[in-house]
């Protein structure tokens, strides 16, 4: 690949799933797409509605534009360190319901009085204190972004069109002659008008709010958003089962949309980090690794049953199940099951470091799951040649077929005898072994190496 093909490429790419309190998958794959795109030389501004609450007491016109800046990116830097779970505000305040349907009302009349297209502003990070050398790995990816464009409630807006409580669709129009690209790294009711502007591209990661019971999300809302994606932009699937399973649902013809695999979600500066920190939590002894949300599609249940079932606890492992904990009923219920139980480690929600030093030390990577757009953890196992034991559904025999090797063993979902059996097989990896450690941080590096460039190929497409 010609590495220059992004260089000074100014790519937008919405930060919807940054803004969320809980950095799932999505957020995730932002967040790898936004270092991958950087270091090849593109300029990255992210789309983000979030408004500052300063700036709203103050008449624009009062102050100039560099206090306006100061203000803007300080309180944007304060809610995206502390995250939003908007979901939860709307269910739990009625305050806050009130306020954000005075301010989209307010929103909606300024968006049709400029012609259904929604306005914008531009805010540069350079010389910015709070986004220069960031530390905190929630937000590290801040590292690798020029700048912001602020569009006031755009995800709101255009979920309401998802909910089709507005008739068209709302338009951003970002001119070539400053945006290059627009990625939106999950389906949205948004288009983009004239040829003048940049292309539009989307990502689509799956169908499951239409093919599991009882998501947060709404089947009708997202099935919209599916919808509207097609309608009105280039659309990527991040592997050939989400993309033959979206054809099904919507009844349309895309087999000539590509497909785009999700990068890894380890780093190696991270890897590296962890490789100078012996312990972690106090995990001193062999373990094996669930890493998800801890939902029902996962199946979180079966592992441990497995677990418990097998050698292992006999062979001092300890079980470690990250992931956070929600106020659920399935939560409750995966916290029963390992109640009183010393062998398993129910870590919650971890960070960047934190699920990288648990990757580089472990000896086994377990996923029960029953559905998935892809499986960012297998992908993450396959990346530092770790053991993995996962279920053999679609999108995993796709990433078993990324690089063959052993390392990776796919199991049908309801044998429990050989996810029983396999777990025995597991041989011990010694967390005091230094030179396995860098076998692995290497392994990484020549894996990225390779599979970066083959991503990156298919997006720098859209540039031309």
């Amino acid at each position: 690949m010609d590495k220059k093909i992004f260089k000074g490429k100014r790519i937008a790419i919405t930060a919807h799933n940054l803004e969320q309190k809980e950095h799932r998958g999505i957020a995730l794959f932002t967040k790898s797409l936004i270092r991958s795109l950087s270091k090849y030389g593109a300029e990255i501004y992210l789309i983000t509605g979030i408004e500052s609450k300063r700036l709203k007491i103050f008449n624009h016109k009062s102050i100039n534009y560099q206090l306006e800046k100061e203000l803007f990116l300080s309180d944007l830097y304060s809610t995206l360190k502390k995250g939003v779970n908007y979901r939860e505000q709307f269910r739990l305040s009625n305050r806050y319901k009130f306020k954000l349907c005075i301010n989209l009302l307010i929103d909606l009349i300024s968006l049709y009085s400029n012609r259904n297209s929604f306005k914008y502003e531009f805010f540069n990070t350079k010389e910015h204190k709070n986004f220069i050398n960031i530390v905190d790995s929630r937000l590290d990816y801040l590292n690798f972004v020029k700048g912001f464009i602020f569009v006031k409630n755009i995800f709101h807006i255009s979920r309401l069109r998802s909910m089709r409580l507005l008739i068209k669709d709302p338009e951003l129009n970002l001119k070539k002659i400053r945006i290059n690209l627009i990625i939106s790294t999950s389906p949205l009711s948004l288009k983009c008008n004239y040829s003048q502007n940049a292309e539009f591209l989307q990502f689509i990661h799956d169908a499951i709010p239409l093919q599991v019971t009882d998501h947060l999300e709404s089947p009708f809302v997202f099935f919209n958003k599916l919808l509207d994606a097609n309608k009105n932009s280039k659309c990527v699937y991040i592997s050939k089962e989400s993309k033959r399973i979206v054809g099904q649902i919507l009844n349309i013809k895309n087999d000539k949309e590509p497909v785009i695999y999700p990068m890894p979600s380890l780093k190696v500066d991270k890897l590296e980090e962890a490789y100078n920190n012996n312990y972690f939590k106090s995990i001193n002894r062999h373990f094996v690794l669930f890493i998800s949300s801890i939902v029902e599609s996962k199946r979180v249940e079966k592992a441990i049953s497995y677990f418990k079932k097998s050698n292992l606890p006999k062979r001092n492992f300890v079980f470690c199940i990250a992931g956070k904990l929600h106020n659920t009923k399935y939560c409750s219920l995966i916290k029963d099951l390992c109640i009183d139980n010393k062998d398993i480690l129910l870590l919650d929600y971890v960070n960047e470091f934190e699920k990288a030093w648990l990757f580089l030390n472990c000896s086994l990577l377990i996923s029960t799951t029953s559905i998935e757009g892809f499986g960012i953890p297998l992908l993450d196992a396959l990346s530092i040649n770790l053991q993995a034991l996962a279920t053999s559904i679609p999108s995993h025999l796709e990433i078993n077929d990324l690089k063959k090797n052993k390392s990776i063993k796919l199991i049908n979902q309801n044998d429990s005898q050989e996810w029983i059996d396999w777990l025995n097989k597991t041989t011990i990896f010694d967390i005091n072994n230094s030179k396995n450690k860098l076998k692995r941080i290497e392994f990484f590096k020549c894996f990225m190496d390779e599979y970066e460039e083959k991503t990156l190929i298919k997006i720098s497409k859209f540039l031309m």
